[in-house]
């Protein structure tokens, strides 16, 4: 409850102590048996991997196949509409298949509404079936002639979030791009075990093609892309006001943008209340690390560098401008005035002093974990937000421009010029120059995982990137807060990192020795395994 899935990466930490990151994986504590224990929020909230709104897909499933079946029984809807809620009621089916295979790997798969007496369950399939199961239902919504590339502007007021061809050929690329990636494709298992051995946890082998598959699916996209037009990066002019970083706040945001492909209404945003997630934001589920505030590059393209002394001196100015939006910024704006969270150095505190807004307030209550606070999503709270529909972006246009940048990386085992173009687009609507040429095959993806790190925070990306990537060493590398101290002579500041491990919220799993690449894949509820229709537990959690 109240946790975001980066609480389980190097972004954040998480300090709400009965949410699942502390009372589950921090601890160490999770298994298969605790998947049977329902949510009881604020209590016993023992799962993070899916949140509220994620633990009813199978029923959704249901929902979706039923209206496929029979939605040619309904009079008086003429036969292009019937088509088109069957192509949405196919992408739905989709949706849930990919996020699920993404948290446990291969699925039993359900093509049909299964009758409440039909007890021939199916059992769970091999990776290689689920993978084909799901490009096949998404290929027949994609062909479906009358389901539309896009929701016109002029019916956003009433269609706004529903399904569209574009948000289909997104997905495609999103699924291509994490299977081809060493956690499913790979010359080994992640982990040995049953279900290893049957191939549902992986495929059984490496093939390159893979990664020609994907690199397939992001130009068919971009193809359409170019026919149809419509979806694009906000850029700066079209924002008021025109600057990069309110660019990147329409893009994550904003609802009815050129920019998000597949839409979630999360809440309301009022101010003076608690929406989620502005609410988890202000009790410490989003309380930035130090590693995270590092990755992102100076308005120069340069790495950031501590031991700069330029840097050092004031990290906080000439930054890439996600970073302003990401986090709450010592002297940036901060509802209507200028922010102030410096913590007091205690041997200075003449001139030395804690910032108006250092552990006070509804956001920035908080940053005594880290030391920095989270504003994404939190925003300002100011007016303008009030009553304004909050979205969390299923799948952005941006993503599919870094995963094709990827996707030609691997593929061609260097960048070639169409991966720079596309890495650089994302990075040309924030403001920041080109990404460096020259960059070999692993120094590229490093740079592509870090883009995607700075533009997707807390959108649930970074957790899948670092799985399918197999990145164990992001897993047990110690995380940091930052104390930061101003001097209110000069404005320069003293920046002080401190580990956060063996404070609150230590993470049991990520101190050296007891990290386990099992947790790469979620554990199925015991209870359901125990049912004995082929649902074959994970490996680690038998």
């Amino acid at each position: 409850y109240l946790s975001n899935i980066e609480a389980l990466t190097d972004l954040c930490q998480s300090s709400i102590y009965y949410s699942g990151a502390n009372t589950v994986y921090y601890t160490g504590d999770y298994n298969a048996s605790k998947e049977n224990a329902p949510r009881v929020l604020k209590t016993s909230a023992t799962k993070l991997r899916f949140n509220d709104s994620e633990t009813h897909m199978w029923a959704a499933i249901r929902h979706a196949w039923l209206v496929v079946e029979n939605i040619d029984r309904v009079p008086d809807m003429d036969q292009e509409e019937k088509e088109r809620l069957k192509a949405e009621a196919k992408t739905i089916v989709a949706i849930y298949y990919i996020h699920m295979l993404r948290h446990y790997g291969a699925l039993p798969i359900v093509d049909k509404v299964i009758a409440p007496d039909d007890v021939d369950f199916p059992a769970r399939a091999t990776l290689d079936d689920t993978v084909k199961f799901i490009l096949r239902i998404l290929q027949e919504a994609i062909d479906c002639p009358h389901f539309p590339w896009n929701i016109s502007p002029s019916d956003l007021a009433n269609w706004d979030g529903r399904i569209t061809k574009a948000g289909a050929m997104g997905l495609k690329a999103r699924l291509l791009l994490f299977v081809a990636s060493p956690l499913f494709n790979n010359e080994e298992p992640y982990y040995p075990g049953e279900a290893s051995d049957k191939k549902m946890t992986w495929y059984g082998d490496y093939r390159h093609e893979r990664w020609g598959d994907a690199v397939k699916a992001c130009e068919d996209f971009f193809r359409a892309l170019d026919e149809n037009q419509f979806y694009k990066l906000v850029e700066k002019e079209d924002v008021t006001p025109n600057e990069y970083r309110y660019a990147f706040r329409a893009a994550y945001f904003d609802r009815g943008t050129t920019e998000t492909l597949i839409p979630v209404h999360r809440n309301i945003y009022k101010a003076n209340s608690n929406p989620l997630p502005n609410q988890a934001i202000r009790w410490g589920a989003y309380n930035p690390t130090k590693e995270y505030f590092d990755m992102f590059q100076t308005a120069d393209g340069d790495d950031f560098d501590w031991n700069n002394e330029e840097h050092r001196r004031n990290p906080f100015i000439n930054r890439d401008p996600r970073l302003s939006e990401t986090f709450i910024l010592d002297g940036d704006i901060f509802q209507g005035r200028t922010a102030g969270v410096t913590d007091e150095n205690p041997a200075d505190r003449t001139n030395y002093p804690k910032g108006r807004d250092w552990g006070v307030g509804q956001v920035t209550v908080k940053s005594l974990l880290t030391g920095i606070s989270c504003r994404k999503w939190g925003l300002d709270r100011a007016g303008e937000y009030n009553n304004h529909v909050i979205q969390w972006p299923h799948l952005r246009i941006a993503e599919l421009y870094l995963s094709y940048a990827e996707a030609l990386n691997e593929y061609h085992k260097a960048p070639n010029d169409l991966a720079y173009f596309y890495v650089n687009k994302v990075r040309e609507r924030v403001g920041m120059k080109e990404l460096k040429r020259g960059l070999n095959r692993e120094q590229f993806r490093a740079a592509v995982l870090r883009e995607r790190a700075c533009e997707f925070g807390f959108e649930e990306v970074r957790y899948f990137d670092l799985i399918r990537w197999r990145m164990d060493e992001k897993f047990s590398t110690p995380l940091h807060g930052l104390h930061v101290y101003k001097n209110k002579n000069d404005q320069s500041y003293i920046c002080e990192e401190f580990p956060l491990l063996g404070t609150e919220g230590s993470r049991y799993w990520w101190e050296p020795g007891n990290y386990s690449r099992k947790w790469y894949l979620s554990a199925f509820p015991q209870n359901e395994v125990n049912k004995g229709y082929g649902l074959v537990q994970n490996p680690g959690w038998e």
